[in-house]
């Protein structure tokens, strides 16, 4: 590969992202599903990653989903990708409740068109039950290997979070 050619792939992928981050910031979030009503909708700093492909990088935004059963927490992915013969990978919540120490979390699928496989694009169930208290959390990309799925290269999204009894 010649010089030029790098050069061309790096501006490539730095206007695709600032593409992404332009249409990620007009991308909208539904309202949250039916959930105690002391809980707040919590926006994430977005994720930036490169993922698996050419040149393929995304912009993922986050925002917590108030859930029904207290001390759970749901959270909605949006992500805007970019490059091409992107490659499937995984986007995972990773929690930690400052008050009790307990820590956790749960990843999803991403295909290579940039959707994820949760219901309504939203993170729950299993790994998702921090409790009441103070949380934060952080939003990753990782690889979609098995068994270990390893931290792409990224400006990881964090948020943090209050989840009431």
């Amino acid at each position: 590969m010649s010089l030029k050619s790098t050069q061309r792939q790096r501006v490539s992928v730095q206007v695709g992202v600032a593409a992404a981050a332009a249409v990620a910031a007009l991308v909208g979030f539904s309202s949250p599903a039916a959930a105690l009503p002391s809980d707040q909708v919590v926006q994430f700093n977005p994720t930036l990653a490169r993922v698996p492909g050419n040149g393929c990088a995304a912009i993922i935004n986050a925002e917590t989903v108030p859930q029904p059963q207290a001390g759970h927490l749901g959270v909605r992915v949006k992500i805007v990708q970019t490059g091409q013969n992107c490659e499937a990978y995984r986007v995972a919540v990773r929690w930690k409740n400052l008050d009790t120490g307990v820590a956790n979390g749960q990843s999803h699928k991403v295909d290579s068109n940039g959707v994820i496989d949760a219901p309504d694009g939203v993170i729950t169930g299993m790994g998702m039950g921090p409790g009441p208290g103070r949380v934060e959390a952080t939003l990753v990309a990782t690889t979609d290997s098995y068994p270990n799925h390893m931290d792409l290269e990224q400006l990881s999204g964090m948020a943090w979070i209050t989840l009431n009894k």
